[in-house]
């Protein structure tokens, strides 16, 4: 069995996944990554990937990435990847598949909350309204 991507909502409000090594994201991976989500806060979020060991991701996987189902609860995403590869790959997903919340990507995590932070208290402010 291969090991899942972990998902958890920090105490900051951001919702992160950690890819494991050699990770190759399949659609079916991004859809159980949603319904989990999903179990954990229904809210729309910023989300930060950890996607450091990103092998690979389907095309399919990349094109649920910017689906409804996705936009519902992600309200920004930061990537943060260590190598060229990684890069490349998030590069190619923002150029073909142009996600329609905000998407960076990173090398430090630090970096990435600072850039997240907004999106954080837009969150709270909807939340806000809705309650």
């Amino acid at each position: 069995m291969k090991p899942m991507p972990r998902i958890w909502l920090g105490d900051d409000g951001i919702m992160r996944i950690e890819c494991p090594q050699d990770c190759r994201l399949t659609l079916e991976d991004l859809q159980d990554l949603n319904r989990r989500h999903r179990e954990i806060s229904c809210e729309c979020r910023p989300l930060l990937v950890y996607a450091e060991s990103v092998a690979a991701a389907e095309h399919a996987a990349q094109q649920f990435a910017s689906s409804e189902e996705v936009v519902e609860v992600v309200s920004a995403m930061a990537i943060i990847v260590r190598s060229f590869f990684t890069r490349a790959l998030a590069d190619i997903f923002m150029m073909f598949h142009k996600p329609p919340y905000p998407t960076h990507v990173f090398n430090r995590e630090d970096e990435a909350l600072v850039w997240l932070e907004p999106y954080c208290k837009q969150s709270d402010r909807a939340n806000g309204e809705q309650g």
